[in-house]
């Protein structure tokens, strides 16, 4: 009997350290750094939430929820004619979900190896990154340390309607950035409140600030995300034993009273619903396949014509309402049309609105990344942008398969 249990544990000593051999490869634009003593004592701290931050996704993605006993169950369209109702699939179901958890669990093994492919992004040469205002500044010696330029600064020099939003959002980031709710399946506080390093650590971006065709004012002033593992992001890996790292997992902020327009991409993306809405259809979004028999498609050369036509009332049944608790995953397949709708609520005002979301995308090293956005069919967009009742049209590219 001791025998047995001597090569038994051999042999489990033996698996873990076959488990643990995984071999990294960072981004070729990750530097090896020197910091004091007191320098490092700051990376660390945010590295430390990052991993936090990983490891809980990693586990949300893996429980059970809905109708999945071995994975949590993701909404894939909120409205499909032939049932009336949404469509949901167990989400590591997909094999690039199975791919991107593969490696969250290489990281979070080894997170000594990993740690070599992080980067603080302390003057970051690619593109400005920033802090939203001082008052996230503070909330971390890190960020203090890092000393990001301020959103608040940003768009107080943009002024006009985009600069007038990009600052309500930004002075009270804390306030919208803290109305979550993770209880219901997160084990650990992975929000502003529970991690505050990461989310005053992070760089922040502006996303659609200088883009004309992104709908409203608001809306552009109003959108911020933030990349934390990707290949723009802090944790930048390229290849793991080989294999090319998808993973892209940041997270997202919008203003209240705004609509994110139709959109689509290539990759395919995953939403955790954060905030805890002030009262139920609060905050609404919308996900169909970009084939559905509710819209028109046309082919076109090396790709495909969308029409969207969610005029008279025919888009109320597209949207569903999101929530931290029972609407608060979904995943969009390759080039699906999305949405996202903060306008309809109650009592809305910048301390108890929002929107905050846990963000990813699975594919961040193939085909074309970029955010495409639908147009309007007539004209170009009004001063409320293009809302969900507007009329659209979405030019999908073909992807490489």
């Amino acid at each position: 009997m001791r025998k047995q249990i001597t090569v038994f544990a051999v042999a489990t000593t033996l698996a873990c350290s076959s488990a643990l051999a995984a071999e990294f490869k960072c981004q070729d634009d990750v530097q090896q750094k020197q910091y004091s003593s007191e320098e490092q004592k700051l990376v660390d701290a945010f590295w430390n939430e990052s991993l936090i931050y990983l490891d809980e996704y990693l586990k949300v993605l893996q429980t059970p929820s809905g109708q999945c006993l071995d994975s949590a169950e993701a909404t894939i369209q909120t409205y499909q004619s032939a049932t009336g109702k949404q469509q949901s699939r167990c989400i590591m179901r997909y094999r690039d979900i199975e791919l991107l958890a593969k490696h969250l669990k290489a990281v979070v093994a080894e997170p000594e190896k990993a740690k070599a492919c992080f980067d603080p992004q302390k003057d970051y040469p690619a593109f400005a990154l920033y802090t939203p205002g001082a008052s996230v500044q503070k909330l971390s010696a890190t960020a203090q340390w890092l000393n990001r330029p301020l959103l608040t600064d940003y768009y107080a020099k943009m002024g006009g309607a985009i600069g007038t939003a990009g600052m309500e959002l930004n002075e009270n980031f804390v306030a919208v950035a803290a109305r979550t709710d993770t209880r219901p399946h997160w084990k650990r506080d992975i929000s502003i409140n529970g991690l505050p390093t990461l989310w005053s650590s992070v760089g922040w971006i502006p996303f659609y600030a200088e883009n004309p065709a992104a709908g409203s004012d608001r809306f552009r002033g109003g959108y911020l995300y933030a990349e934390l593992m990707g290949p723009w992001g802090n944790l930048r890996i390229k290849e793991i034993d080989g294999e090319k790292v998808g993973a892209e997992i940041g997270m997202t902020v919008q203003l209240f009273n705004t609509s994110y327009p139709f959109h689509y991409h290539h990759p395919q993306e995953i939403y955790m619903t954060l905030t805890k809405p002030q009262c139920i259809d609060q905050n609404k979004y919308m996900v169909m396949h970009w084939d559905s028999d509710q819209f028109t498609q046309e082919r076109k050369e090396k790709g495909w014509q969308v029409a969207v036509d969610g005029s008279q009332g025919k888009w109320k049944k597209w949207f569903a309402n999101q929530d931290p608790d029972k609407e608060w995953l979904t995943y969009f397949e390759r080039n699906a049309i999305h949405a996202f709708y903060a306008i309809d609520g109650c009592n809305q005002t910048i301390e108890n609105s929002g929107l905050v979301t846990v963000w990813a995308r699975s594919t961040a090293q193939d085909n074309e990344q970029s955010t495409r956005l639908c147009r309007p069919a007539v004209g170009k967009n009004g001063p409320k942008g293009m809302m969900p009742g507007d009329k659209a049209v979405c030019d999908l590219h073909d992807w490489k398969p």
